[in-house]
Protein backbone atom coordinates (compact mmCIF):
# COMPACT_ATOMS: atom_id res chain seq x y z
CA UNK A 1 0.00 0.00 0.00
CA UNK A 2 1.41 3.39 -0.97
CA UNK A 3 1.78 5.94 2.05
CA UNK A 4 -0.72 8.45 -0.40
CA UNK A 5 -3.16 9.90 1.84
CA UNK A 6 -5.66 11.77 -0.69
CA UNK A 7 -8.19 8.72 -0.32
CA UNK A 8 -7.84 8.95 3.17
CA UNK A 9 -10.71 9.59 5.48
CA UNK A 10 -10.47 12.86 6.32
CA UNK A 11 -9.32 12.57 10.12
CA UNK A 12 -6.52 9.82 8.91
CA UNK A 13 -5.70 12.05 6.30
CA UNK A 14 -4.92 15.20 8.41
CA UNK A 15 -2.99 13.00 10.89
CA UNK A 16 -0.79 12.32 8.20
CA UNK A 17 -0.40 15.41 6.38
CA UNK A 18 0.23 16.60 10.07
CA UNK A 19 2.83 14.31 11.04
CA UNK A 20 4.91 13.98 8.17
CA UNK A 21 5.17 17.71 6.45
CA UNK A 22 8.49 18.84 5.81
CA UNK A 23 8.48 22.78 4.87
CA UNK A 24 12.21 22.73 5.47
CA UNK A 25 13.80 25.62 7.23
CA UNK A 26 11.63 29.12 8.12
CA UNK A 27 12.11 32.32 8.62
CA UNK A 28 9.11 34.36 9.04
CA UNK A 29 7.54 37.42 10.83
CA UNK A 30 3.82 37.63 11.52
CA UNK A 31 3.27 41.44 12.21
CA UNK A 32 0.97 41.90 15.26
CA UNK A 33 -1.87 43.39 13.28
CA UNK A 34 -2.54 39.50 11.74
CA UNK A 35 -2.22 38.45 15.42
CA UNK A 36 -5.78 37.15 16.52
CA UNK A 37 -6.27 39.02 19.70
CA UNK A 38 -2.88 40.00 21.81
CA UNK A 39 0.13 38.45 22.54
CA UNK A 40 0.20 38.97 26.47
CA UNK A 41 2.51 41.79 27.45
CA UNK A 42 4.20 39.62 29.74
CA UNK A 43 5.46 36.88 27.58
CA UNK A 44 6.55 39.37 24.81
CA UNK A 45 10.57 39.10 24.68
CA UNK A 46 10.17 35.70 25.48
CA UNK A 47 10.39 32.38 23.41
CA UNK A 48 8.19 29.16 22.69
CA UNK A 49 11.31 26.59 21.30
CA UNK A 50 9.85 23.05 20.28
CA UNK A 51 11.51 20.19 18.75
CA UNK A 52 10.59 17.05 16.76
CA UNK A 53 10.86 14.83 13.51
CA UNK A 54 10.64 17.06 10.53
CA UNK A 55 11.39 14.76 7.96
CA UNK A 56 10.19 11.25 8.56
CA UNK A 57 8.90 10.50 4.51
CA UNK A 58 12.70 9.63 3.43
CA UNK A 59 13.11 8.24 -0.51
CA UNK A 60 10.24 5.71 -0.65
CA UNK A 61 10.06 4.91 2.77
CA UNK A 62 8.04 6.46 5.80
CA UNK A 63 10.11 6.62 8.73
CA UNK A 64 8.78 5.81 12.34
CA UNK A 65 8.42 9.46 13.58
CA UNK A 66 10.45 7.86 16.35
CA UNK A 67 13.70 8.01 13.52
CA UNK A 68 12.46 11.20 12.24
CA UNK A 69 15.34 13.99 11.16
CA UNK A 70 15.41 16.37 14.13
CA UNK A 71 13.37 19.58 13.41
CA UNK A 72 13.42 22.55 16.12
CA UNK A 73 11.42 25.68 16.22
CA UNK A 74 11.83 29.27 17.73
CA UNK A 75 9.00 31.41 18.47
CA UNK A 76 9.66 34.52 19.35
CA UNK A 77 7.27 37.03 21.04
CA UNK A 78 8.37 40.40 19.62
CA UNK A 79 7.73 43.26 22.06
CA UNK A 80 5.55 45.02 19.97
CA UNK A 81 2.95 42.19 19.71
CA UNK A 82 4.07 40.34 16.28
CA UNK A 83 6.23 36.63 16.27
CA UNK A 84 9.01 35.63 14.30
CA UNK A 85 9.27 31.98 13.67
CA UNK A 86 12.47 30.40 12.91
CA UNK A 87 12.71 26.69 12.02
CA UNK A 88 15.72 24.61 11.11
CA UNK A 89 16.80 21.11 10.87
CA UNK A 90 19.33 19.83 13.25
CA UNK A 91 22.16 18.84 10.99
CA UNK A 92 23.44 15.65 12.21
CA UNK A 93 25.67 13.14 11.10
CA UNK A 94 22.59 11.15 10.17
CA UNK A 95 21.30 13.95 8.56
CA UNK A 96 23.65 14.77 6.15
CA UNK A 97 23.98 11.05 5.02
CA UNK A 98 20.28 10.74 4.35
CA UNK A 99 20.31 14.21 2.45
CA UNK A 100 22.92 13.28 0.30
CA UNK A 101 21.57 9.81 -0.73
CA UNK A 102 17.70 11.10 -0.53
CA UNK A 103 16.80 7.83 0.95
CA UNK A 104 17.02 5.90 4.83
CA UNK A 105 20.88 5.02 5.61
CA UNK A 106 21.20 4.59 8.73
CA UNK A 107 18.98 1.63 11.00
CA UNK A 108 16.96 3.23 13.93
CA UNK A 109 14.84 2.14 16.62
CA UNK A 110 12.04 1.25 14.94
CA UNK A 111 13.26 1.92 11.06
CA UNK A 112 15.03 -0.43 8.58
CA UNK A 113 16.56 1.36 5.73
CA UNK A 114 15.54 -1.28 3.47
CA UNK A 115 13.02 -4.23 2.63
CA UNK A 116 16.10 -6.69 1.88
CA UNK A 117 16.99 -8.07 5.07
CA UNK A 118 20.39 -8.29 4.13
CA UNK A 119 21.01 -5.02 3.79
CA UNK A 120 19.64 -3.67 7.12
CA UNK A 121 22.16 -6.46 9.34
CA UNK A 122 24.01 -5.15 12.00
CA UNK A 123 22.88 -1.21 13.79
CA UNK A 124 26.21 0.23 13.24
CA UNK A 125 26.39 3.29 14.95
CA UNK A 126 23.26 4.84 16.75
CA UNK A 127 20.77 6.95 14.76
CA UNK A 128 20.91 9.91 16.38
CA UNK A 129 18.43 12.31 14.80
CA UNK A 130 17.97 14.92 18.08
CA UNK A 131 14.50 14.96 17.45
CA UNK A 132 13.20 14.51 21.06
CA UNK A 133 14.09 17.32 23.46
CA UNK A 134 14.84 21.33 23.09
CA UNK A 135 16.51 22.81 26.45
CA UNK A 136 18.32 26.52 26.79
CA UNK A 137 21.66 25.38 28.50
CA UNK A 138 24.29 28.11 28.70
CA UNK A 139 25.28 29.89 26.03
CA UNK A 140 23.67 26.72 23.43
CA UNK A 141 20.40 25.03 22.86
CA UNK A 142 20.53 21.40 23.47
CA UNK A 143 18.44 18.93 21.45
CA UNK A 144 18.33 15.63 23.31
CA UNK A 145 17.82 12.13 21.89
CA UNK A 146 17.03 8.79 23.72
CA UNK A 147 20.41 6.67 23.61
CA UNK A 148 23.02 9.52 22.45
CA UNK A 149 24.58 12.52 24.00
CA UNK A 150 22.36 15.97 22.58
CA UNK A 151 23.49 18.07 19.77
CA UNK A 152 24.44 21.76 20.81
CA UNK A 153 22.93 24.70 18.61
CA UNK A 154 23.18 28.28 18.01
CA UNK A 155 20.75 29.75 20.48
CA UNK A 156 20.13 32.66 18.05
CA UNK A 157 20.40 31.21 14.07
CA UNK A 158 19.64 27.79 15.48
CA UNK A 159 22.60 26.13 13.28
CA UNK A 160 23.80 23.12 14.24
CA UNK A 161 27.15 23.06 16.19
CA UNK A 162 27.70 19.09 17.00
CA UNK A 163 27.44 16.52 19.35
CA UNK A 164 27.85 17.71 23.09
CA UNK A 165 29.33 15.03 25.40
CA UNK A 166 29.85 17.90 28.21
CA UNK A 167 33.74 17.91 27.64
CA UNK A 168 33.53 14.30 27.57
CA UNK A 169 31.44 13.43 30.43
CA UNK A 170 28.89 11.55 28.79
CA UNK A 171 30.76 10.42 25.37
CA UNK A 172 29.64 7.47 24.69
CA UNK A 173 27.07 6.97 26.91
CA UNK A 174 23.15 6.52 26.37
CA UNK A 175 21.87 9.42 27.82
CA UNK A 176 17.87 10.49 28.05
CA UNK A 177 16.46 12.66 25.55
CA UNK A 178 15.20 14.40 29.00
CA UNK A 179 16.98 16.67 30.45
CA UNK A 180 15.65 18.75 33.74
CA UNK A 181 16.93 22.08 34.74
CA UNK A 182 16.75 22.79 38.72
CA UNK A 183 16.43 26.61 38.59
CA UNK A 184 17.01 26.57 42.46
CA UNK A 185 20.03 25.28 42.66
CA UNK A 186 21.04 26.27 39.16
CA UNK A 187 21.94 23.16 37.40
CA UNK A 188 21.26 20.72 34.96
CA UNK A 189 20.69 17.22 35.73
CA UNK A 190 21.08 14.07 33.24
CA UNK A 191 20.62 10.36 33.27
CA UNK A 192 22.28 7.69 31.38
CA UNK A 193 21.49 4.54 30.88
CA UNK A 194 23.18 1.12 29.96
CA UNK A 195 20.96 -1.42 29.02
CA UNK A 196 21.48 -4.93 29.68
CA UNK A 197 20.66 -8.02 31.70
CA UNK A 198 20.61 -5.64 34.62
CA UNK A 199 20.02 -1.87 34.11
CA UNK A 200 23.36 1.00 35.16
CA UNK A 201 21.93 4.23 35.80
CA UNK A 202 23.93 7.31 36.01
CA UNK A 203 22.70 10.59 36.95
CA UNK A 204 24.96 13.15 36.35
CA UNK A 205 24.62 17.46 37.52
CA UNK A 206 26.63 20.26 35.96
CA UNK A 207 27.13 23.94 37.23
CA UNK A 208 26.35 27.19 34.94
CA UNK A 209 29.90 26.91 33.88
CA UNK A 210 29.54 22.81 32.98
CA UNK A 211 31.88 21.65 35.78
CA UNK A 212 30.48 18.05 36.99
CA UNK A 213 29.03 18.57 40.64
CA UNK A 214 27.88 15.14 41.61
CA UNK A 215 27.11 11.88 40.34
CA UNK A 216 24.86 8.96 41.41
CA UNK A 217 25.13 5.33 40.01
CA UNK A 218 23.27 2.52 40.96
CA UNK A 219 22.34 -1.03 39.34
CA UNK A 220 19.24 -2.29 38.60
CA UNK A 221 18.00 -5.93 38.27
CA UNK A 222 16.55 -6.65 34.85
CA UNK A 223 16.09 -4.64 31.71
CA UNK A 224 14.08 -1.22 32.81
CA UNK A 225 12.98 1.03 30.50
CA UNK A 226 13.28 4.88 30.87
CA UNK A 227 12.24 7.69 29.03
CA UNK A 228 12.21 10.81 31.61
CA UNK A 229 12.99 11.27 35.03
CA UNK A 230 11.63 13.48 37.93
CA UNK A 231 13.46 15.09 40.87
CA UNK A 232 13.26 16.55 44.40
CA UNK A 233 15.11 18.50 47.17
CA UNK A 234 16.18 14.40 48.22
CA UNK A 235 15.48 11.68 45.21
CA UNK A 236 16.12 11.21 41.60
CA UNK A 237 12.64 9.42 40.79
CA UNK A 238 12.38 7.09 37.77
CA UNK A 239 9.69 4.44 36.52
CA UNK A 240 10.66 1.00 37.27
CA UNK A 241 8.94 -0.47 33.77
CA UNK A 242 10.07 -3.90 33.76
CA UNK A 243 11.20 -5.15 29.90
CA UNK A 244 11.78 -8.60 28.55
CA UNK A 245 13.10 -9.70 25.21
CA UNK A 246 10.79 -11.56 22.40
CA UNK A 247 13.68 -13.83 21.65
CA UNK A 248 12.89 -14.82 18.17
CA UNK A 249 12.15 -11.28 17.08
CA UNK A 250 15.28 -9.98 18.91
CA UNK A 251 17.18 -12.85 16.69
CA UNK A 252 14.88 -11.32 13.61
CA UNK A 253 16.10 -7.99 14.19
CA UNK A 254 20.05 -8.80 14.41
CA UNK A 255 19.62 -10.52 10.71
CA UNK A 256 18.15 -7.22 9.74
CA UNK A 257 14.41 -8.79 9.53
CA UNK A 258 12.74 -6.82 12.22
CA UNK A 259 13.87 -3.48 14.29
CA UNK A 260 14.94 -3.40 17.60
CA UNK A 261 11.52 -1.80 19.17
CA UNK A 262 9.96 -4.89 17.82
CA UNK A 263 12.29 -6.60 20.20
CA UNK A 264 11.46 -5.74 23.68
CA UNK A 265 7.91 -5.80 25.42
CA UNK A 266 7.31 -4.59 28.71
CA UNK A 267 6.66 -7.48 31.61
CA UNK A 268 3.04 -6.91 32.72
CA UNK A 269 3.80 -9.50 35.51
CA UNK A 270 5.85 -7.91 37.55
CA UNK A 271 4.36 -4.78 40.13
CA UNK A 272 4.39 -1.54 39.29
CA UNK A 273 7.23 0.00 40.87
CA UNK A 274 9.22 3.77 41.57
CA UNK A 275 12.80 3.69 41.35
CA UNK A 276 14.46 6.12 44.49
CA UNK A 277 18.17 6.92 44.22
CA UNK A 278 19.14 9.48 46.74
CA UNK A 279 20.63 13.05 45.27
CA UNK A 280 22.66 14.60 47.68
CA UNK A 281 23.55 11.42 50.06
CA UNK A 282 25.22 7.84 49.28
CA UNK A 283 22.49 5.88 50.76
CA UNK A 284 20.67 2.47 48.71
CA UNK A 285 18.11 2.73 45.75
CA UNK A 286 14.55 2.42 46.98
CA UNK A 287 12.22 0.11 45.06
CA UNK A 288 8.78 1.67 45.67
CA UNK A 289 5.69 -1.02 44.93
CA UNK A 290 2.67 1.07 43.52
CA UNK A 291 -0.71 -0.18 43.61
CA UNK A 292 -1.20 -1.88 40.33
CA UNK A 293 1.23 -2.74 37.60
CA UNK A 294 2.56 0.17 35.35
CA UNK A 295 4.38 1.94 32.85
CA UNK A 296 5.53 5.69 33.04
CA UNK A 297 7.00 7.24 30.10
CA UNK A 298 6.41 10.93 31.06
CA UNK A 299 6.35 12.69 34.56
CA UNK A 300 5.33 16.07 35.21
CA UNK A 301 7.38 16.79 39.01
CA UNK A 302 8.44 15.56 41.99
CA UNK A 303 8.58 17.20 45.80
CA UNK A 304 8.63 16.37 49.50
CA UNK A 305 5.52 17.62 51.61
CA UNK A 306 6.58 18.99 55.50
CA UNK A 307 6.32 15.74 56.92
CA UNK A 308 8.96 14.01 54.69
CA UNK A 309 6.69 12.43 52.01
CA UNK A 310 7.53 12.64 48.32
CA UNK A 311 4.68 13.41 46.08
CA UNK A 312 4.85 12.32 42.51
CA UNK A 313 2.86 13.47 39.51
CA UNK A 314 3.51 10.86 36.65
CA UNK A 315 1.32 10.03 33.16
CA UNK A 316 0.78 5.78 34.07
CA UNK A 317 -0.11 3.02 31.40
CA UNK A 318 -1.61 0.21 33.26
CA UNK A 319 -1.08 -2.16 30.01
CA UNK A 320 1.53 -1.22 27.51
CA UNK A 321 3.44 -2.65 24.53
CA UNK A 322 5.62 -0.84 21.97
CA UNK A 323 4.55 -0.96 18.13
CA UNK A 324 2.38 1.25 16.45
CA UNK A 325 3.06 4.42 18.04
CA UNK A 326 1.50 7.68 16.26
CA UNK A 327 0.08 4.90 13.96
CA UNK A 328 3.02 3.50 12.45
CA UNK A 329 2.65 -0.16 10.85
CA UNK A 330 5.73 0.65 8.28
CA UNK A 331 7.13 1.76 6.05
CA UNK A 332 4.55 1.40 2.86
CA UNK A 333 1.37 2.31 4.94
CA UNK A 334 -0.09 5.54 5.70
CA UNK A 335 -0.42 6.23 9.77
CA UNK A 336 -3.29 5.12 11.00
CA UNK A 337 -4.37 7.48 13.86
CA UNK A 338 -6.94 4.42 15.60
CA UNK A 339 -4.15 2.44 16.41
CA UNK A 340 -2.83 4.20 19.58
CA UNK A 341 -6.51 3.93 20.47
CA UNK A 342 -6.35 0.38 20.59
CA UNK A 343 -4.22 0.20 23.91
CA UNK A 344 -4.82 1.27 27.25
CA UNK A 345 -5.24 5.18 28.02
CA UNK A 346 -2.59 6.42 30.12
CA UNK A 347 -3.88 8.10 33.30
CA UNK A 348 -2.71 11.28 35.25
CA UNK A 349 -1.88 9.86 38.82
CA UNK A 350 -0.65 12.00 42.24
CA UNK A 351 1.55 9.74 43.67
CA UNK A 352 2.35 9.93 47.44
CA UNK A 353 5.53 7.68 49.39
CA UNK A 354 5.41 8.22 52.96
CA UNK A 355 8.91 8.89 54.18
CA UNK A 356 10.91 5.57 54.45
CA UNK A 357 7.69 3.80 52.91
CA UNK A 358 8.29 0.90 50.28
CA UNK A 359 4.31 1.21 49.04
CA UNK A 360 2.62 4.14 47.76
CA UNK A 361 -0.55 5.66 47.52
CA UNK A 362 -1.78 7.55 44.59
CA UNK A 363 -5.00 8.98 42.71
CA UNK A 364 -6.16 10.18 39.28
CA UNK A 365 -6.18 13.55 39.07
CA UNK A 366 -8.58 13.93 35.87
CA UNK A 367 -10.48 11.98 34.59
CA UNK A 368 -8.88 12.47 31.02
CA UNK A 369 -5.90 10.21 29.22
CA UNK A 370 -2.90 12.88 29.80
CA UNK A 371 0.30 13.01 28.43
CA UNK A 372 2.51 15.97 27.61
CA UNK A 373 2.35 16.94 31.50
CA UNK A 374 4.20 20.03 32.35
CA UNK A 375 4.59 23.23 35.38
CA UNK A 376 6.49 25.78 35.21
CA UNK A 377 10.25 24.68 34.35
CA UNK A 378 11.67 27.01 37.13
CA UNK A 379 9.63 25.30 39.63
CA UNK A 380 10.24 21.81 39.24
CA UNK A 381 11.52 19.59 42.03
CA UNK A 382 9.08 21.73 44.21
CA UNK A 383 5.53 22.14 45.11
CA UNK A 384 3.41 24.08 42.24
CA UNK A 385 -0.03 25.06 41.73
CA UNK A 386 -0.47 24.54 38.48
CA UNK A 387 0.13 21.85 35.92
CA UNK A 388 -1.00 21.09 32.46
CA UNK A 389 -1.00 18.71 29.42
CA UNK A 390 -2.73 17.41 26.32
CA UNK A 391 -5.39 14.90 26.32
CA UNK A 392 -8.35 13.83 24.66
CA UNK A 393 -11.50 15.34 25.08
CA UNK A 394 -13.23 12.08 24.81
CA UNK A 395 -12.04 10.13 27.96
CA UNK A 396 -11.57 6.72 26.71
CA UNK A 397 -8.81 7.60 24.78
CA UNK A 398 -5.58 10.10 25.02
CA UNK A 399 -3.67 10.51 21.63
CA UNK A 400 -3.63 11.63 19.17
CA UNK A 401 -4.41 14.63 21.57
CA UNK A 402 -7.23 17.11 20.46
CA UNK A 403 -7.26 19.23 23.97
CA UNK A 404 -5.09 21.41 26.51
CA UNK A 405 -5.94 20.21 29.93
CA UNK A 406 -5.16 22.39 32.82
CA UNK A 407 -5.19 21.81 36.54
CA UNK A 408 -5.24 23.89 39.71
CA UNK A 409 -3.21 21.60 42.41
CA UNK A 410 -4.14 24.00 45.43
CA UNK A 411 -8.17 24.32 44.16
CA UNK A 412 -10.54 21.68 46.20
CA UNK A 413 -10.86 18.95 44.60
CA UNK A 414 -8.06 20.04 41.94
CA UNK A 415 -10.38 21.88 39.82
CA UNK A 416 -9.44 21.92 35.97
CA UNK A 417 -10.46 23.23 32.81
CA UNK A 418 -10.74 21.78 29.36
CA UNK A 419 -10.15 23.68 25.49
CA UNK A 420 -10.62 21.42 22.42
CA UNK A 421 -9.50 22.46 19.41
CA UNK A 422 -11.64 22.14 16.17
CA UNK A 423 -12.41 18.82 14.59
CA UNK A 424 -9.30 16.85 12.49
CA UNK A 425 -6.86 19.50 14.16
CA UNK A 426 -3.96 17.91 16.87
CA UNK A 427 -3.00 19.38 19.53
CA UNK A 428 0.86 19.16 20.37
CA UNK A 429 2.57 19.69 24.05
CA UNK A 430 1.30 22.51 25.57
CA UNK A 431 4.09 24.76 27.63
CA UNK A 432 3.20 26.68 30.45
CA UNK A 433 5.07 30.01 30.79
CA UNK A 434 4.88 33.17 33.31
CA UNK A 435 3.84 36.36 32.11
CA UNK A 436 5.39 38.19 34.62
CA UNK A 437 5.58 39.01 38.36
CA UNK A 438 2.23 38.20 40.17
CA UNK A 439 0.33 37.68 36.88
CA UNK A 440 -1.57 33.55 36.04
CA UNK A 441 0.52 31.68 33.79
CA UNK A 442 -0.29 31.38 30.53
CA UNK A 443 -0.60 28.22 28.73
CA UNK A 444 0.86 27.82 24.57
CA UNK A 445 -0.02 25.30 22.47
CA UNK A 446 0.51 24.30 18.82
CA UNK A 447 -2.15 23.15 16.99
CA UNK A 448 -2.12 21.52 13.47
CA UNK A 449 -4.51 21.40 10.47
CA UNK A 450 -3.22 18.76 7.96
CA UNK A 451 -6.76 19.35 6.25
CA UNK A 452 -6.27 23.23 5.79
CA UNK A 453 -2.29 23.14 5.88
CA UNK A 454 -2.17 25.32 8.78
CA UNK A 455 -0.43 25.10 12.04
CA UNK A 456 -1.91 27.54 14.56
CA UNK A 457 -0.39 28.64 17.84
CA UNK A 458 -2.97 29.34 20.40
CA UNK A 459 -1.90 31.49 23.57
CA UNK A 460 -4.16 30.68 26.75
CA UNK A 461 -4.56 31.92 30.47
CA UNK A 462 -4.03 29.04 32.74
CA UNK A 463 -6.53 30.05 35.07
CA UNK A 464 -9.56 30.68 32.27
CA UNK A 465 -8.29 27.78 29.73
CA UNK A 466 -11.97 27.13 28.85
CA UNK A 467 -12.60 30.55 27.55
CA UNK A 468 -10.38 30.04 24.09
CA UNK A 469 -7.33 31.39 23.33
CA UNK A 470 -6.14 35.19 24.11
CA UNK A 471 -4.21 34.86 21.09
CA UNK A 472 -3.79 33.04 17.55
CA UNK A 473 -0.91 33.25 15.00
CA UNK A 474 -1.46 31.36 12.22
CA UNK A 475 1.87 29.34 10.24
CA UNK A 476 2.64 27.43 7.85
CA UNK A 477 2.07 23.96 8.59
CA UNK A 478 4.80 22.32 10.52
CA UNK A 479 5.17 18.61 11.45
CA UNK A 480 3.87 17.93 14.98
CA UNK A 481 6.47 18.45 17.38
CA UNK A 482 7.22 15.99 20.63
CA UNK A 483 8.32 18.38 23.52
CA UNK A 484 9.08 22.37 24.09
CA UNK A 485 10.31 24.77 26.28
CA UNK A 486 9.37 28.60 27.24
CA UNK A 487 12.53 30.81 27.57
CA UNK A 488 11.33 34.20 29.35
CA UNK A 489 12.48 37.41 28.58
CA UNK A 490 16.24 37.72 29.24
Amino acid sequence: MSTATHSLPDRARAWNVAMTAAPGDLDLRIPADDVVGTIPAGLRGGRLLSNGPGWTHIGERLAHPFDGHGYVRSYAFDEDGGVSLRARFIRTRVFEDEQRAQRIVHRGFATNPSDRFWQNVGYGAPRNVANTTIVRWGDRLLAGWEGGPPHALDPVTLETRGPDSFGGLIEGQATLAHMHRDAARDRLILCSVAAGRHTGITFREVDADDQLVQTRQAQLPGMTFAHDFAFSDRWYVLGGNPLALKPWRFARSMVGAGTLLESVRVDTSKPGELVLLPRDAEGPVRRVRLPKPTFVVHFANAFERSDGALVVDACVFHDFDFGEEFGYSGPHRPLDPSLPEARGTQRLYRITIPDGAEEATWEALVPHGVDFPRIDADHEGRETRTLVGACRADTRFSDPFDSVIAIDLEAAGRAHALWTAPRDVFVGEPVLARAGEGEPPHVIAILSDGLEDRTTLVVLRADALERGPVARVSLPLMPIAFHGDWEARP
